[in-house]
């Protein structure tokens, strides 16, 4: 099995720099918290609902 731990934190950080040059810090920890808070939710039904 290959560890690709390193690749997937060099994709988010790179994802978050993109998000940076093109928005601000502001509107990067809007997006990146939406966005963990849409999962941790989706996560959470999963979890609750399994049928």
């Amino acid at each position: 099995m290959r560890d690709d731990t390193a690749m997937q934190m060099s994709v988010l950080a790179l994802y978050v720099l993109l998000c940076y040059q093109l928005f601000g810090w502001v509107a990067t920890l809007i997006i990146v918290s939406v966005q963990l808070f849409l999962a941790g939710w989706l996560i959470w039904a999963m979890i609750r609902a399994p049928d």
